[in-house]
């Protein structure tokens, strides 16, 4: 009942703690910070003089310091806290943060002489947690004021850890910090030469922290950060800090082992742990256990604990083993997904997308107007041969009638023509035949008297006159007028021919005028 309760109220400390959004944001980083925040300076045996003026010099030793700069002093708070939260305990022992000459839990706390391992809080005491990063000569400034910077360059203060969002202190952070926690850009900067090396993780720190950070990635929602998506256990809260303390207690564990390894001064396989090969301080990274050790948190640690702690915790690394290909994939995979090329890569599908659709459409209304051009383009090619072939066929027939009404025209004149020439010749033939009959007539009453006095002359040559009718005989027997029978010349029948022509709009054809030509020489004969 006491330790439901215990973990209530622990829970009640880290309420409106993120540890996703420090994981998912520093990710390996934040294993960096964690083991920065136990490497509790040393006093350094480099001095360094600031002199105020020529008579009166300031000592000040070496340091190593963390501090947090951001804008917002929220955030400043919440990720210093979400830190001092991975170490089990931190949270409720802060009594010694507030001044660098505070030290009244080194001085009370006991070491524990019995562990209970079900009880959570009898096995913490018996680790020897929380270990006391804020003891005398450490100072916890979640957000400091250019007031204290007095404080900071104070000889008694050997380490710090402090947040401030003045810019003096970024911009002079060489001068205040060895590590630099930039939350507007998220950016983690080791200015310690030897702090670099102390915290550079090892094959299976990077292992450990990248199945970490994995379980985090996979369930994060980003319209809730401190829950998972799927509100299980993997990726929460409590996953993370039990995670750490998991390794926290692996690393003290490996100490102790190694610590009971370095007094074994004959190898002695039955007073070594069976499953345990080697030194298992190692996989923590050798630098990093070496510069522990000259911590003060150490020292309380290695007064309040036993030597054979291994024996309740199991003096390995979460992910210990050397580098696999697995490993490999597994970091090859993490630098790919630090670049974020999947958002890039979406938001440049987006963007080809979009193109791609706005030229899908350009170029379909390009290819729809000049289709509607080429239908319309069609469509008057279509009615222009329509109209020209009707037109065609209007002149066509209109043509056609007009060779109809012509050639009717011409066979009209023809027959016409023909009828004339018929008339004209049968008259013809009647006047001839008259001239005919006459001539013989006069022939025959010529001869009659010729016969009782003198032969009458020859007749006039046929070929000169064909039509012409002979002269009368030489008689003094002259016939009257009366007695002469009609006879039709050649005007006449030319004004016959002119009448018939202008009744019938018809001209007279030219055989027709030969005859008259050979008939008006007759008359002039006679």
């Amino acid at each position: 009942m006491h330790e439901a309760e215990q973990n209530e109220e622990e829970k009640d400390q880290y309420f409106g703690l993120s540890l996703r959004e420090l994981v998912h944001t520093y990710k390996w980083q934040t294993l960096v910070l964690f083991k920065c925040l136990l490497l509790q300076p040393k006093v350094s045996s480099e001095d360094m003089m600031v002199c105020r003026d020529n008579q009166n010099c300031t000592r000040l030793t070496a340091k190593r310091q963390m501090l947090f700069f951001g804008s917002h002093c929220e955030q400043v708070c919440q990720v210093q806290f979400s830190l001092l939260s991975l170490i089990p305990g931190l949270v409720r022992n802060l009594q010694d943060c507030a001044a660098p000459h505070l030290d009244r839990y080194g001085r009370t706390v006991r070491p524990q002489d019995s562990v209970k391992t079900s009880d959570r809080t009898s096995l913490l005491a018996y680790m020897g947690l929380p270990l006391q990063i804020f003891g005398k000569g450490s100072l916890f400034g979640p957000y400091t004021p250019l007031q204290q910077l007095d404080t900071l360059t104070d000889e008694g203060t050997k380490s710090y850890i402090l947040g401030s969002t003045n810019s003096l202190l970024l911009s002079q952070k060489e001068r205040y910090c060895d590590i630099m926690i930039n939350l507007d850009d998220d950016v983690i900067e080791v200015l310690s030469p030897s702090l670099r090396q102390a915290t550079t993780l090892s094959t299976a720190d990077r292992r450990w922290m990248d199945f970490l950070t994995q379980a985090v990635n996979d369930t994060w929602d980003e319209s809730d950060p401190s829950r998972p998506k799927t509100h299980g256990y993997a990726g929460s809260e409590e996953f993370i800090r039990l995670q750490f303390e998991e390794y926290l207690f692996a690393f003290l564990s490996a100490e102790k082992y190694h610590q009971y390894l370095s007094k074994q001064t004959t190898p002695d396989p039955k007073a070594l742990l069976a499953d345990v090969e080697g030194d298992p301080s190692i996989e923590f990274s050798t630098a990093f256990r070496d510069a522990w050790q000259q911590t003060e948190n150490y020292k309380l640690w290695q007064r309040l604990t036993d030597l054979h702690l291994f024996d309740i915790v199991e003096p390995r690394h979460p992910c210990a083993g050397g580098l696999t290909i697995e490993d490999v994939q597994r970091r090859l995979a993490t630098q790919v997904a630090e670049l974020h090329l999947d958002e890039r890569f979406n938001q440049t599908r987006e963007v080809v997308n979009e193109r791609i659709a706005a030229g899908r459409s350009q170029v379909t209304s390009a290819f729809n107007k000049v289709w509607a051009d080429i239908e319309v383009m069609r469509e008057a090619q279509r009615k222009r041969s329509e109209e020209a072939r009707a037109a065609t066929e209007s002149e066509g027939g209109a043509a056609q009638q007009q060779q109809q009404q012509q050639q009717t025209q011409q066979q009209g004149a023809a027959q016409q023509a023909q009828a004339n020439v018929q008339a004209a010749s049968q008259r013809a033939s009647a006047y001839l035949s008259s001239w005919g009959s006459w001539a013989a007539e006069k022939r025959k009453q010529g001869w009659r008297a010729k016969a009782v006095e003198t032969p009458a002359p020859p007749p006039p040559p046929a070929a000169a006159v064909p039509a012409a009718v002979p002269a009368p005989a030489p008689t003094d027997e002259r016939l009257s007028v009366e007695e002469r029978p009609h006879v039709t010349t050649v005007t006449e029948l030319q004004k016959e021919a002119v009448a018939e022509k202008d009744e019938k709009d018809v001209s007279t054809p030219a055989p027709v005028a030969a005859d008259q030509e050979s008939t008006s020489q007759q008359p002039q004969q006679s």
